[in-house]
């Protein structure tokens, strides 16, 4: 009896152990991953929110804590190749994000684009929050906010 007692307790502190040591992104949030976010809007909380600009730049969180993405070309057409850029990222269970870029192209970015902007945003990402199909990623000591739409 006692043996199967400790056995019992041994597999539970085993599962408890392996539940601890998963990884954030795939606990966080599971819908941040996998899915194609589509840029909405730029925002100054509390302040204002501007859509000028955000046409056409998508990003998609990978499983493997790389992001990839592209945006529209001057033709305004995401089917033809254009800008890339791509990343590695790391969340935490408080919906904390870091972003780093590995590379980008600029690739005849159409007039008004706020392309560079919104590298500089991610670079500065601090959290992320997640409603429904929208997906905010707060920048500048949570001043600001990338609005995206999941697709």
């Amino acid at each position: 009896m006692k043996v199967l007692i400790l056995n019992f307790f041994g597999v539970l502190i085993f599962f408890g152990l392996i539940t601890c040591t998963n990884d954030p992104v795939t606990v966080a949030d599971k819908t941040l991953v996998n899915t194609k976010w589509d840029l909405q809007s730029f925002e100054i909380i509390d302040v204002a929110e501007s859509a000028i600009g955000s046409q056409g730049i998508i990003v998609i969180f990978m499983k493997d804590s790389s992001l990839e993405g592209k945006s529209k070309t001057i033709e305004g057409d995401l089917s033809v190749p254009g800008n890339s850029y791509g990343g590695v990222y790391k969340v935490g269970l408080d919906n904390s994000l870091s972003i780093k870029q590995t590379y980008t192209t600029l690739v005849g970015l159409p007039a008004g684009s706020r392309y560079t902007e919104y590298f500089q945003a991610l670079q500065n990402a601090s959290d992320y929050e997640i409603e429904g199909d929208k997906l905010r990623i707060f920048y500048d000591g949570g001043t600001k906010a990338l609005n995206f739409k999941a697709e």
